[in-house]
């Protein structure tokens, strides 16, 4: 296969693609036919079955691609858990951040509103959450925490995602890096102390 014919084929799985992702964010993934793909890409329903088998097929490869760019740019970021570290969480952040920013429309699509898909950000929480447990490496001697290590993961899983789906939703309101700062002052201090609240403490 020559070089020209590479190219082809790349730029008709990116115009597959991105027909794709903008059908899911207007009607939703079980909405969207094959033909509604072909239309919108430009092509025939028979240049489609020539890249992928089915509908699923293409949410597969899509879901599966840019989660596995997601892990390699998340791998890369160092990260202490115990002790904890506001820089190095706000790098894990401001990576995932930045990624999403590349990839807007697709992470548009499988995040926000009524049309998103949730297996995709239950395979994304998951990969924060491995690398929130990939940082923890107990101090010697002071292993035990206060409470369970798998609720505080959660906690910590649940909120990275609620902040980068608001992020999304709302159109990047803060720079990554100011959202990424913010976010790991309230995981090191609590949100009210974080926002400069007062908290009255009980007598």
């Amino acid at each position: 296969m020559n070089k020209k014919t590479d190219l082809r084929i790349l730029r008709t799985k990116q115009s597959i693609r991105k027909a794709f992702y903008e059908l899911i964010q207007e009607k939703g993934y079980e909405a969207i036919t094959i033909q509604d793909i072909a239309d919108r890409s430009m092509i025939n329903r028979n240049t489609f079955y020539l890249h992928y088998q089915n509908k699923p097929d293409l949410l597969d490869t899509c879901m599966n691609e840019l989660l596995s760019e997601l892990k390699d740019a998340v791998v890369l970021c160092p990260i202490s858990m115990n002790p904890f570290s506001i820089s190095l969480l706000e790098t894990v952040m401001q990576t995932v951040l930045e990624h999403i920013s590349l990839n807007m429309t697709f992470y548009h699509s499988m995040l926000i509103e009524e049309n998103r898909i949730y297996q995709f950000q239950a395979k994304m929480e998951n990969i924060i959450k491995d690398k929130l447990i990939e940082g923890w490496k107990p101090a010697q001697g002071n292993s035990s925490l206060a409470i369970s290590k798998e609720l505080l993961i959660e906690y910590l899983g649940s909120s990275f995602m609620g902040i980068v789906i608001w992020w999304i939703k709302n159109g990047k309101p803060l720079p990554a890096d100011e959202v990424s700062s913010q976010f790991s002052r309230i995981v090191a201090y609590g949100h009210l102390r974080a926002a400069g609240i007062a908290v009255e403490e009980k007598n």
